[in-house]
């Protein structure tokens, strides 16, 4: 019999376009005993769909299964339309996390699509057709069809018996194109989150074996791999488990080998904040909102101090973490929007990652938006426009914030001065990533051709100078200048020389004094230093 494919396409090469969700359907394809071998097609959003199905029916495959997202979903819908012109007899289906929005009606370039976990689905699907059951007849579950509609998704599979892409070969070929890749430690969210996929079907944690872990651990390191985000929605679910992990990796891994992390702050304890200091990685935390009636409405509880306080342990042990934020959550309104960045901007995150809400297909606000108001885009990510609380201005003025941010804050990495900043000036974080934004086009400034630490240097002299506080601008220069001169050398392991007009012992007390304090308290002292990178951390000299 002719082979199966498996088609995945991202919008380019990066850490997130490793198709771990693909390969893992090619691998329980080709370790079921009984299919056609599969293999697997990688696009990219800069190629030609339509060439891409010309190819593929030219290989004439019995069938061919495609990983849709919601970034693709129009990419494959143009290959599926021209594959099946080109090989009417293909038997073409789809997964996917937007494989729900063929819940309302199947495409006709569709034969079939699963939902949820497609692993034992799509395998036990594949063998009837090749036994002969018609698709009409199909009735498995998490299938649809033209004709049949699953209640469930698809059957969950036993990680315990699952073959490993990574252990089994599957993943090989792709190892020496990547070396940037996703990695499962545990699958399933036990949250009920309003706007998220993951909230929905079966909410049951189950976790993957140490033993593969490690082994998975050791092939890894074996390929050379630099980078790995772990697709856990919550890695420190299970607080033991979890450090039982970080012990493994800090153990094992090499220290230019970088793992990125998605936690629940609130699991946080010290022993694990000084797991995570041991190992070269980055957390990302989703915070959405720090309001507590916009967080209840969708699904969330959250106790600000306990919060503040487990971030706090990352900050101590210089844990680089980022946050998430949502614009336009039901009830949110800007004034809310405004003093969550402020709240996000006093925890001294590494970055803040700020999105429009999308009414993904499937999840709770998109079969609520009539009903609580909620009005997208008609563009593939089905963005919010406005909201009853959030309108069309108020969502300029958010992402004009972000905007801000994205420059000033975290390009710019200005998380270890910028409190100095907005106390002496007496501004909130969100207004001044607005003055930002307004100051770059007042003075007819290009974020993206200029050095954003020379755009920093300049808007703060101005801002200090017409604020009445030009006598502060030394020191909060020195104090800009000795962290970026940080962040170069973190950056690249170069030396950078800075030049300060206070000692660094001075510059260190900036941490606990106002600006005002600090220039009454110590003098000034032109100071300069090599800043070099050594094994056991930064020195300066």
């Amino acid at each position: 019999m002719k082979e199966i494919e498996i088609h995945c396409c991202a919008a380019e090469k990066s850490t997130m376009s490793f198709p771990m969700g693909a390969l893992c359907i090619k691998t329980a394809i080709n370790h079921s005993g009984f299919l056609p071998k599969a293999k697997l097609f990688e696009h990219f959003w800069d190629n030609d769909p339509v060439l891409a199905a010309k190819e593929a029916a030219r290989r004439k495959p019995w069938a061919l299964g495609i990983a849709t997202y919601i970034w693709n979903a129009e990419w494959f819908e143009a290959f599926a339309k021209s594959l099946r012109k080109l090989s009417p007899e293909t038997i073409l289906f789809a997964g996917g996390p937007q494989a729900i929005a063929y819940t309302k009606g199947l495409p006709k370039w569709l034969d079939f699509a699963v939902l949820g976990e497609a692993e034992v689905s799509t395998v036990e699907v594949l063998k009837e057709l090749q036994d002969g059951t018609a698709l009409k007849d199909l009735k498995t579950e998490g299938l649809i069809t033209e004709s049949f509609l699953s209640p469930v998704n698809s059957k969950l599979p036993n990680l315990e018996e699952l073959q490993s892409p990574f252990l089994s070969g599957e993943a090989d070929f792709l190892m020496g194109r990547y070396d940037s890749v996703l990695w499962e430690m545990t699958r399933g969210c036990p949250f009920a989150c309003a706007f998220c996929f993951e909230s929905r079907g079966k909410r049951i944690v189950r976790d993957y074996p140490m033993k593969r872990i490690e082994k998975e651990l050791d092939y890894l390191i074996k390929h050379g791999t630099k980078n790995v985000f772990v697709l856990d929605p919550t890695f420190n679910l299970n607080p033991d488990r979890a450090k039982s992990i970080l012990r493994m990796l800090v153990k094992k891994a090499p220290y230019d080998m970088h793992f990125t992390f998605e936690i629940r702050a609130e699991l946080l304890d010290e022993e694990m904040a000084d797991l995570f200091a041991q190992l070269n990685c980055s957390l990302q935390i989703g915070l959405q909102s720090s309001d507590q009636d916009v967080l209840k409405k969708i699904g969330r509880h959250f106790d600000i101090e306990l919060f503040s306080n487990k971030v706090m342990l990352l900050v101590n042990k210089g844990v680089p973490f980022g946050l998430d934020v949502i614009i336009g959550l039901p009830e949110d309104t800007i004034e809310k929007f405004k003093r969550t960045i402020d709240f996000c901007v006093s925890l001294k995150p590494s970055n803040i990652d700020c999105f429009l809400l999308s009414l993904l297909p499937g999840t709770e606000l998109a079969e609520r938006a009539g009903e609580l108001g909620l009005v997208s885009h008609d563009n593939v990510e089905r963005t919010i426009l406005r909201t009853p609380s959030f309108d069309e201005k108020d969502i300029e003025i958010a992402l004009k914030i972000k905007a801000g941010m994205d420059l000033f804050f975290t390009k710019g990495q200005s998380c270890m001065w910028l409190h100095s900043v907005l106390g002496a000036i007496g501004i909130s974080a969100s207004d001044l990533f607005i003055s930002f934004m307004d100051w770059l086009s007042e003075n007819d400034k290009d974020a993206d051709e200029e050095d954003i630490w020379i755009l920093q240097d300049d808007f703060i002299t101005d801002l200090f100078v017409s604020s009445g506080k030009r006598k502060l601008l030394d020191a909060i220069k020195s104090y800009m200048e000795l962290h970026q001169g940080i962040c170069f050398v973190t950056d690249t392991c170069e030396t950078a020389q800075i030049d300060l007009h206070y000692s660094l012992e001075d510059l260190s007390n900036l941490d606990r004094l106002s600006l005002e304090e600090f220039v009454a308290t110590y003098k000034k002292k032109n100071c300069h230093y090599d800043v070099v990178m050594e094994e056991d951390g930064i020195r300066f000299y």
